[in-house]
């Protein structure tokens, strides 16, 4: 992340641009840590694009960048593969870089979807290492992780209330409990986003992250992202001062309409068996 500070006449342009555009849909993660039921739609792609800096107390960790895969299968569920390439740097020290940990998961809402009043989804995600010199250079933990949530989104036009809550397991370490309450409000073409997230493990202080943020269609297949945090509650020597996210969002062929009705499909005549002998 080189600078926070958005350039004047540019950051008019863009939002300017952004209250021009058409009405957002709902998305569900991005630029929060908090997760929700939302799912991309039947064989659409939504792809994230970002990039992230974390400062604690004598320690820098960027994410340049964090690419996150996201593929609709019909329309309740979603297949995710995301990881990150990492940059870590320390007072009196060179700064160390390598791959970080990849995510895989599934996410299946079984209750309601986008744009019904309430939402319910189960996600389980499996974090695993993909290169053993940044476990050796103390870029991530050595191991692996099986994350078991669910999501619940009440939506009450035009607020969108979520909350996420789930168990981490830990190979080499302390389970946690993870949890989120997110915020979200459309105002104009832009959705304004907030949450306050938690984790919990055994006998250690609760970590509580307050984020704040925006997200902006540009086009049904683009939108920007950011958002600004810091942690309010901690072990003084982990909890993080700063989070700041910028990212893009693709959603490719386009944003899917889950308010329009589903397609009738249509019948094929099988040709005629000398046809399929030519």
């Amino acid at each position: 992340m080189v600078s926070v500070r958005p350039f004047r006449a540019p950051a008019f342009a863009v939002l300017t641009f952004v209250l021009a555009s058409p009405p957002l849909l709902a998305q569900g993660g991005p630029p929060l840590i908090t997760d929700d039921p939302d799912t991309p739609g039947p064989r659409h792609w939504e792809i994230n694009l970002s990039f992230f800096r974390e400062r604690t107390r004598g320690h820098r960790l960027s994410e340049r960048p964090r690419i996150d895969l996201n593929y609709g299968v019909g329309r309740r569920i979603q297949l995710k593969l995301e990881g990150p390439w990492l940059v870590q740097s320390a007072e009196g020290m060179e700064p160390m870089s390598g791959l970080g940990n990849a995510v895989a998961g599934v996410k299946w809402r079984f209750l309601g979807e986008e744009g019904r009043r309430i939402s319910w989804s189960a996600y389980p995600q499996y974090e695993f290492n993909m290169d053993h010199a940044s476990v050796s250079k103390g870029l991530v933990e050595d191991g692996h992780a099986l994350f078991l949530p669910t999501e619940v989104t009440l939506d009450i036009d035009p607020i969108e209330l979520s909350v996420e809550i789930g168990r981490n397991l830990v190979s080499n370490g302390a389970d946690t409990w993870i949890y989120g309450l997110a915020f979200e409000a459309s105002v104009g073409r832009l959705d304004l986003v907030a949450e306050v997230h938690g984790e919990n493990a055994a006998g250690l202080a609760t970590e509580l992250i307050v984020n704040g943020g925006a997200r902006g269609r540009i086009t049904r297949q683009v939108a920007l992202m950011m958002a600004l945090g810091r942690a309010v509650h901690g072990r003084p020597e982990d909890k993080p001062s700063l989070l700041v996210y910028a990212g893009v969002q693709l959603t490719l062929p386009d944003a899917f309409d889950f308010a329009a009705p589903p397609a009738p499909r249509r019948y094929r005549r099988p040709a005629p068996v000398m046809a399929r002998r030519n």
